[in-house]
């Protein structure tokens, strides 16, 4: 099996293809380009934001730390 998912195609309508009625004349498959994360909510996004900050607070904290023992 490939590791790669499926390909996702949906219906679309070239801005040329309009009638004036709104009305898409001919209608196409287009790829739909799926987004690389999947959508989170808010528990998931918190999550990941929070430790993203905590990242930043031990890298903080590192610095301090480094700069002053060097001191």
């Amino acid at each position: 099996m490939s590791d790669q998912p499926e390909s996702l195609y949906v219906v679309g309508c070239a801005p040329e293809h309009v009638q004036p009625d709104g009305v898409c004349a001919i209608p196409v498959w287009m790829p739909y380009h799926q987004p690389i994360l999947p959508p989170l909510d808010l528990a998931d996004g918190s999550l990941v934001a929070f430790a993203i900050v905590g990242v930043w607070v031990i890298g903080l904290k590192a610095r301090l730390v480094f700069r002053a023992a060097r001191t």
